[in-house]
């Protein structure tokens, strides 16, 4: 998603509410909303999370990128998807 845009810290969480709002099908989801311990994703939801991540933010997420820590809640994966996008 290099598009010549800035995207700050409120709009990578902006965006990531929306995707998982989508994939829950839920209009409002709280940014520290436990996904691992609500069980509210499955393995199947997560890859589509990754891919929509990979396409909408333009990062690579590798194996070594998936771990609870970065995709627990709205707040861990927006910090991540920061993080990734700074390595670009």
């Amino acid at each position: 998603m290099n598009d010549g845009l800035a995207l700050t810290e409120s709009d990578v969480l902006d965006h990531v509410h929306t995707l998982l709002c989508d994939l829950l099908l839920r209009e409002s989801i709280p940014a520290d909303y436990d996904l691992k311990d609500s069980g509210a994703l499955n393995s199947m939801m997560f890859l589509e999370l990754f891919v929509r991540l990979e396409t909408r933010f333009g990062i690579h997420i590798t194996g070594a990128d998936v771990n609870q820590d970065n995709f627990r809640t709205m707040e861990s994966m927006t910090r991540f998807v920061c993080a990734k996008r700074a390595e670009v």
